[in-house]
């Protein structure tokens, strides 16, 4: 399965010289910051090993790539928002992995998950009405149990694009680590000007 990573520029030493690259809890973005993203993390690490299976001995959290890119399978725009502002030198890696190793996510429910919110997967404005109304009457505890089933859609990626669905439009992949076999191009993409 063809895939794009962007990654310091360190994980290409790294992967030289070591043979393999991981994702590490002290230089991710997302799990440093102060409002952590730990639980849904987990929660998407839980869903990995039950469809990928354990990681690796060493390996703690997934690293992150795309699989699609405005509804296309082609690498991502490195000066996209999507990307943080790049201030250190970063490098877009083309990679080639095995399809039993990588789980695949719409990007746009994730952004739900990270924010604790419902994911639903309703194609038409009366759809989504009936929801939100169904889910206003559940009791707090049965609306928490709720929300965190509904992050399952985020495994859903083929693409709807409709006035309150827009699904497959960007999938982000994960997996537990890159392998020098993996790498079919490695692309320096130099910081940005300030």
């Amino acid at each position: 399965m063809r895939l794009w990573t962007v990654q310091p520029l360190s994980a290409l030493e790294e992967l030289k010289q070591t043979g393999v690259y991981r994702c590490r809890r002290e230089k991710s973005f997302n799990l440093t910051k102060r409002d952590s993203l730990e639980k849904p993390y987990q929660w998407l690490i839980q869903r990995m090993k039950e469809k990928i299976g354990q990681p690796p001995e060493g390996v703690t959290y997934p690293v992150w790539a795309w699989h699609t890119w405005e509804f296309a399978r082609r690498a991502p725009d490195a000066d996209s928002a999507a990307f943080l502002r790049r201030t250190e030198d970063k490098v877009l890696f083309t990679l080639e992995i095995p399809e039993s190793q990588v789980t695949l996510t719409d990007f746009d429910a994730w952004q739900l998950v990270l924010q604790n919110m419902y994911v639903a997967d309703k194609r038409t404005e009366a759809e989504f009405a009936a929801l939100q109304e169904k889910l206003e009457e559940l009791p707090a505890d049965e609306l928490a149990a709720a929300i965190e089933a509904s992050w399952d859609h985020v495994f859903l990626i083929d693409p709807v694009d409709t006035d309150v669905l827009t699904r497959g439009k960007f999938v982000q992949a994960t997996f537990w680590e890159i392998k020098p076999e993996y790498v079919v191009q490695a692309d320096v993409l130099p910081r940005e000007a300030p």
